[in-house]
């Protein structure tokens, strides 16, 4: 068995990637926390497919998301699963740093690529490839819809202009929303459901009792084994946020022949 990390191409600059890719926002999500118990301050990246609930947007720690003690993570997150009926103990069912749908994209160029990396740990996709991963791995993967909110008006294969700033992501601040989008075809954020077993080295050597943060080993290989593979067609290497495909799956995706993506042997 072969696997592939899906992953975006090798661009000329960080102005290029962000010229073609853009940004990917979750305004709403939960903080980050700081626990008592192991002393660390920390917040996950998880994006999930449930809508932020309206009553809940209106709350400070959902929209700027600065790390809380352990015991108002611990409440917050009740409220959240109360509302969203999400059944589960805090910090197992959800987790600091985990974000909510709705989600919008912001890219100084006018989209046109099949993959758009926009967000780490998470795809943003052209229609035509959610379609082929949700009939491929109806199992594996979650479709969510993308809202388009600053698109430029330049064609992504031109060279980025460069703000005077110098900061790539002034590139997207410098936007103004877009007034007409229709043109630029839809996009969707695929969540991926599944991941690996623990790569080598890369068993936690405990959980904290308080926030359930992993305390992951130094020696952690970030290779794919066959033993590690859990019967998924697409999933996350476990410990990070690497997207893994099996051989079959990268053989179907090629057959559509998606732009702005790589695969690479892991």
């Amino acid at each position: 068995m072969k696997f592939w990390q899906l992953t975006y191409p090798e661009y000329e600059s960080d102005y290029q990637h962000t010229y073609i890719n853009g940004f990917l926002e979750h305004p709403f999500g939960l903080p980050g926390v700081d626990c008592d118990v192991c002393g660390e301050t920390w917040g996950g990246s998880r994006h999930l497919r449930f809508k932020c609930p309206t009553p809940m947007r209106r709350l400070k720690n959902i929209k700027d998301r600065w790390p809380i003690s352990r015991s108002e993570h611990a409440e917050l997150q009740k409220k959240v699963m109360r509302a969203l009926r999400i059944r589960g103990a805090p910090f197992v069912a959800l987790q600091p740093g985990d974000t909510f749908q709705p989600s919008y994209l912001d890219v100084p160029s006018r989209p046109r690529a099949d993959f758009l990396w926009a967000s780490i740990g998470t795809l943003v996709v052209s229609e035509r490839v959610k379609r082929l991963l949700v009939s491929a791995c109806p199992n594996d993967v979650v479709a969510c819809p993308v809202t388009s909110r600053k698109i430029g008006k330049r064609s992504a294969k031109l060279e980025p202009v460069i703000p005077e700033s110098g900061e790539p992501e002034d590139m997207v601040a410098e936007l103004s929303v877009a007034r007409r989008t229709t043109d630029v075809g839809k996009y969707f954020e695929i969540l991926i459901r599944n991941e690996s077993g623990y790569p080598p080295g890369g068993t936690p050597k405990r959980f904290c009792a308080g926030c359930q943060r992993p305390a992951i080993g130094e020696r952690r290989k970030f290779r794919m084994t066959p033993k590690m593979w859990m019967g998924n067609s697409i999933f996350y290497m476990a410990t990070t946020l690497y997207i893994i495909v099996t051989d079959d799956l990268r053989g179907r995706i090629e057959t559509v022949k998606p732009t702005n993506v790589r695969f690479e042997s892991i």
